[in-house]
C-alpha cells in the first residue's frame, strides 16, 4: 500500500502542472525598497501655495526599506494572458509600534504567458506584466503630527516566475516596479488637511516577493 503511494505522490509531481485558464489565489512576502528623492519632493512642495517645502524632511528622513506583503486575485485566460487584481503592503519601524510607517497599493494588472507559445506542456511558468492603480505611503514618527504622506496614481510593471509542484499549487518569486504619481501632500490625516500637488515628485516603489499560489482549473 505504500509503495502504492509512493508512486501515485511521484506521478502528481512529475506530471505536466502547467497553468491553464482558470482562478488563481497568491500571497508573497519578501522586502519592500522606496526611492524618494528629497530634492524632488522638495520642488514639488515649494510650488504649492503658501510653499511647503521644508517638510520633506519630515517623511523622506524616516522613509525606510522594509518588510513587504501581498494578496491578489488573477484569471488565467487559456494560458496565454491573465489579469490580476492584487494589494501589497510595505512597512517599517514595524517593532515600534507609535512609529510605524508603509505604504499600500492597490493594482490591476495585465500579465503575458510568453513560454506557453513554446513550450505549452511545463511546470514552470514566467511572466511579464503591466499595469496601473492606486499607492499611498506615510508615517514614521511617534509624534502623529508629524507624520507626512503622499498619495496618487501608480505604474506598475515586472516579471514573475513560479514552479508548479501539482496542478493546484505553485511556489515562486516576483519582482515588481511601481512609478507612482503623487497628486497629494498630507499633513494631517485625522483632520483631512492635505493639498494638491501641482507636479509630482519622482519616486520609485522596488517589492522582491517570494509567492505561494494555490489554482483553480476552469470546468
Amino acid at each position: 500500500m505504500r509503495s502504492v503511494l509512493m508512486v501515485c505522490a511521484f506521478g502528481l509531481l512529475c506530471s505536466s502542472a502547467s497553468a491553464g485558464e482558470g482562478f488563481s489565489v497568491s500571497l508573497g512576502v519578501g522586502g519592500g525598497l522606496w526611492n524618494l528623492p528629497a530634492g524632488s519632493l522638495r520642488s514639488s512642495l515649494g510650488k504649492l501655495n503658501p510653499p511647503r517645502s521644508g517638510e520633506q524632511v519630515l517623511l523622506t528622513e524616516e522613509l525606510a526599506d522594509g518588510l513587504g506583503v501581498r494578496f491578489a486575485m488573477a484569471y488565467n485566460i487559456l494560458g496565454y494572458a491573465s489579469v490580476e487584481l492584487g494589494m501589497t503592503g510595505h512597512g517599517w519601524n514595524l517593532g515600534k509600534l507609535d512609529a510605524i510607517g508603509g505604504s499600500g497599493h492597490a493594482t490591476l494588472t495585465a500579465h503575458f504567458h510568453p513560454l506557453e507559445l513554446f513550450l505549452p506542456e511545463r511546470d514552470f511558468d514566467a511572466t511579464v506584466f503591466l499595469g496601473g492603480g492606486y499607492a499611498i505611503l506615510g508615517g514614521g514618527h511617534e509624534d502623529d503630527a508629524l507624520s507626512r504622506g503622499l498619495d496618487g496614481g501608480l505604474l506598475e510593471l515586472g516579471l514573475t516566475g513560479r514552479y508548479f509542484f501539482a496542478p493546484w499549487f505553485s511556489l515562486g518569486a516576483e519582482l515588481r516596479l511601481g512609478f507612482p504619481f503623487f497628486s497629494r501632500w498630507h499633513v494631517d490625516w485625522e483632520d483631512g488637511e492635505d493639498y494638491a500637488l501641482k507636479d509630482n515628485p519622482k519616486a520609485m516603489f522596488t517589492g522582491l516577493l517570494v509567492t505561494t499560489s494555490f489554482h483553480f482549473a476552469a470546468k
